[in-house]
């Protein structure tokens, strides 16, 4: 019997490199869609497991060649930060939105199967007024990013509508662990690991009370690979919080990053940002239902697994 197959756009970066272990674990062929000459450092481990096209999202000719004889569609991409997509929401809505909407196209024409998309439970519910936060809260972002996201999901709402097209929209809270860049402008847990690595100082936007919602990448993937065979007849659900439903602010993370680490830090607290939300927390009781699945790593072994990690990778 022929495998099924998935094609991960976005696919060589921290989360697609874990969603690639998980969907080789569950027994589905992969293809690995991401731009040209991007670092394969994260798929070096399954290179040989996998099939790799590089290419541009927003061409054409390379998101219809690379959806021939595909199964199931991840979507991943985005070519902005929360942070910066302010800036440029032009760019934010030419690079995301209308290179989503042609892959869309795409997909009704080939017929397939479903569609996974990986919006942002961190920036599509704006500043909240209830916590935790419902999958059903309308809500205004605060950032083009959260808004982008928000109009991707209404999108595939219509194609289901129109054309029928299956799909699942996943709102991730604050992802982290292995493989993360520690460099990046976001990802807090990551970043302020390599920090304490480096003996470098840690800065804080605002007093450190900001809280969020952080899952550990492992547990995250797993409902993402799940859900390619799950059928939407099984929950009329196609919109999920994927998260803990626990908040911890900065300050509680630094300090068990210090626990962890063994050392002690002290961060210097800067000016607070308009586009930090306080407080996001997100009510995950819709997709542990749909899926079965609940989040199992604690914050304490996630960020050991992590400062682990980068410990290791500092050596090489």
């Amino acid at each position: 019997m022929n495998k099924e197959r998935c094609i991960i756009y976005g696919g060589g970066g921290f989360i697609g490199s874990h969603l690639c272990d998980k969907l080789l674990g569950s027994g589905y062929d992969v293809t690995v869609f991401d731009k040209l000459n991007f670092s394969k450092k994260n798929i070096q481990h399954i290179h040989d497991k996998i099939k790799i096209i590089e290419g541009d999202f927003n061409n054409d000719v390379d998101l219809m060649n690379s959806l021939q004889g595909i199964d199931y569609v991840f979507h991943l991409v985005s070519t902005t930060l929360p942070a910066s997509s302010n800036d440029n929401p032009e760019y934010d809505a030419e690079t995301n939105l209308i290179s989503s909407l042609k892959l869309f196209k795409e997909c009704v024409t080939l017929k397939i199967k479903k569609i996974i998309f990986l919006s942002s439970g961190g920036t599509v519910y704006g500043i909240p007024s209830e916590i935790p936060v419902k999958e059903n809260y309308s809500a205004n972002p605060v950032c083009s990013y959260g808004i982008i996201k928000r109009t991707i999901e209404e999108y595939l709402y219509l194609f289901n509508y129109l054309y029928g097209q299956q799909y699942f929209v996943f709102r991730l809270s604050n992802p982290y662990g292995e493989r993360q860049n520690p460099n990046s402008s976001q990802g807090a847990i990551g970043v302020f690991l390599n920090k304490v690595i480096n003996n470098e100082t840690i800065e804080i936007w605002g007093d450190g009370e900001v809280v969020r919602d952080y899952i550990y990448i492992k547990d995250a993937v797993e409902v993402l690979a799940k859900s390619v065979s799950e059928q939407n007849a099984v929950t009329e659900e196609r919109v999920f919080n994927l998260s803990t439903g626990e908040g911890h602010s900065l300050n509680q993370i630094i300090e068990t990053i210090g626990k962890v680490s063994g050392k002690k830090i002290k961060p210097v607290f800067k000016e607070a940002r308009k586009l930090d939300v306080p407080v996001n927390i997100l009510d995950n009781s819709k997709v542990k239902n749909a899926f079965g699945w609940k989040p199992t790593t604690s914050i304490e072994t996630g960020i050991k697994n992590t400062f682990d990690y980068l410990t290791q990778q500092k050596k090489q």
